[in-house]
């Protein structure tokens, strides 16, 4: 019993330690002023990493190289010296810590909104196609095994137009190790919500449509201690055309986006706020062959995505902050002296991703329902994390090795289905596997309406 007390209270003194530890690395900075007040020396992100002292001894000389600068404040001859505590360990390390959200977490969003609007299409255009006495099933999803067998053919609705809806709703998150915020990391997670609604008319073997889409994320930005909202509206045209076995369809469009940012700073635990927009362009195209026995469908397809972000530039508005320094000796100045907080200028930024992807398709055809299953291999070229570098070193280069996404597996499937002769619909879901340092779930649904 003796040596459980004893553990028991190691254990509670060790959690201790820890815990004040973590509070203490988490708080605010050292002198409790923001890490871009005046009081540094600071503007615009720039770190001043000198201390001063004020002396009385009129015959003090520069001692040499190591010492930054002299100057006279009344009788009192002072030196600037180099020394790091100045600042406070929370803003010398800051590093990605004291970055916008916008440069770590805007490409991502842009290869979620792309993948959210491909997949919409995609699947709109498939279900369209999927007749059996089309010659061309796509995948497969026709919905009885009788030549006139129902299908999502677009010549139901009155001038042969049909509508279409597709929701979608993932998660995800950038799984580098994470600390604290004083360390390095380019950790966040959140999810995405989306949608896609349509009209689109059958010419022969052509299918038109147009479609607007909109994709709203919220992510908690871990890496800054912040936030990341992002709402990205597109508005865009598709065109399908299908043979005996091969399909082709490809889409563009154009769009906005609102963005909105928090992040903390380290220096004084205020909080940091940001808002922009961007414009958007995106582009997809995908060539998909039908090889068709009995109930099952094998279609491989070879399919490319793009999506452009022109983020636009803005003010990081930091909380306004007033001090008066008095007296000489001070550690920031040598005489009476009153201190404000400089904003950050973010400049414009333009993010890219590319996507090239293989995949094949399953289906069976069982009548009124068609479950299939989803592979796909993807190469991308992803813009990369751009963040602050440290001003001081803690002898950890992590957030050196911001993570560069070039490949990944996504496995999916679902089931589409038809309720009565007007409404048919779908679902599927799936994962994203092999994105270094990414996971990713994602499930959608999609309804189609005819007459």
């Amino acid at each position: 019993m003796k040596l459980i007390r004893i553990i028991s209270v190691a254990l509670v003194a060790v959690f201790t330690i820890v815990t004040v530890t973590m509070s203490g690395a988490n708080a605010a900075g050292t002198y409790k002023i923001s890490c871009n007040n005046t009081a540094y020396g600071s503007s615009l992100g720039g770190i001043y990493l000198q201390r001063g002292y004020v002396y009385n001894d009129s015959n003090f000389t520069n001692k040499g190289d190591t010492e930054a600068a002299t100057g006279i404040s009344g009788s009192d001859q002072y030196i600037m010296k180099l020394q790091e505590a100045y600042v406070g360990n929370d803003c010398l390390y800051a590093g990605s810590a004291d970055t916008n959200g916008t440069a770590v977490v805007a490409a991502d969003v842009a290869r979620l909104a792309i993948n959210a609007i491909v997949g919409a299409v995609n699947n709109r255009i498939e279900m369209a196609y999927a007749s059996q006495n089309s010659g061309a099933s796509a995948t497969g999803l026709s919905f009885s095994t009788q030549s006139d067998g129902m299908s999502m053919s677009a010549n139901k609705i009155i001038g042969g137009l049909s509508f279409w809806g597709d929701v979608g709703t993932s998660d995800f998150d950038n799984s580098q190790k994470f600390t604290n915020v004083r360390l390095d990391s380019m950790n966040f997670d959140g999810d995405a919500s989306s949608y896609s609604m349509g009209v689109d008319k059958a010419f022969g073997k052509a299918l038109i449509g147009v479609l607007v889409s909109n994709l709203s994320t919220d992510i908690k930005t871990t890496f800054n201690d912040g936030t990341y909202k992002q709402d990205v509206d597109t508005y865009g045209v598709y065109l399908a055309y299908r043979t005996s076995i091969l399909h082709i369809d490809l889409g563009t469009g154009l769009g906005d986006s609102d963005i909105t940012t928090t992040r903390r700073d380290l220096g004084n635990d205020s909080t940091i706020n940001g808002k922009t927009t961007a414009d958007i362009e995106y582009s997809h195209a995908r060539i998909a062959a039908n090889f068709s026995r009995g109930r099952f469908t094998l279609m491989p397809s070879v399919a490319y995505r793009t999506m452009s972000m022109d983020i636009k530039a803005f003010t990081d508005d930091r909380a306004d902050e007033s001090l008066t320094i008095t007296g000489d000796g001070e550690l920031f100045s040598a005489g009476n002296v009153t201190t404000l907080v400089s904003d950050d200028t973010i400049i414009s930024r333009t993010v890219e991703t590319e996507t090239m992807s293989v995949g094949i398709k399953l289906s069976a055809n069982l009548g009124k329902i068609v479950p299939f299953l989803d592979v796909s291999y993807d190469s991308e070229d992803t813009t990369k994390a751009a963040y602050k570098k440290e001003a001081g070193t803690d002898e950890d280069d992590q957030e050196l090795a911001g993570t560069n996404y070039s490949s990944s597996m996504k496995i999916g499937g679902g089931v589409n289905f038809m309720l009565g002769s007007h409404l048919k619909g779908g679902v599927r879901a799936g994962m994203i596997n092999g994105r270094d340092d990414w996971d990713e779930n994602y499930v959608s649904g999609s309804i189609s309406l005819g007459f």
